[in-house]
């Protein structure tokens, strides 16, 4: 159950995320948009033809650039919400350990 309320509630404030950057702060979307448009001609350039050419077309074409957008939003709220998660978990666990060892 905590797994999937994670995955649920990173997936809603990454789109919260994106609709208070769409109002907010345009360029920023459409700098991650750029971004990523270059990302993907340096992969399509660096496989040869005719694979690279088709991922291309793939990632740009076909949705790949909205959703691959929202799914890098999704991953790094996810990675970084663990690495906090995963800190406080030390923390917590050094803090009872030595509050264990002065009793």
């Amino acid at each position: 159950m905590k797994v999937h309320s994670f995955r649920t509630i990173t997936a809603i404030l990454a789109w919260v995320l994106i609709v208070a950057a769409f109002y907010e702060k345009p360029e920023l979307l459409t700098g991650a948009q750029r971004i990523l448009q270059r990302g993907i001609e340096a992969i399509g350039d660096a496989i040869p033809p005719p694979w690279g050419p088709r991922i291309e077309f793939v990632f740009r074409e076909i949705g790949g650039l909205i959703w691959l957008q929202i799914t890098l939003v999704v991953l790094v709220l996810r990675i970084g919400l663990s690495t906090i998660a995963g800190l406080w978990r030390m923390t917590a666990r050094r803090d009872r350990v030595l509050y264990r060892s002065e009793e």
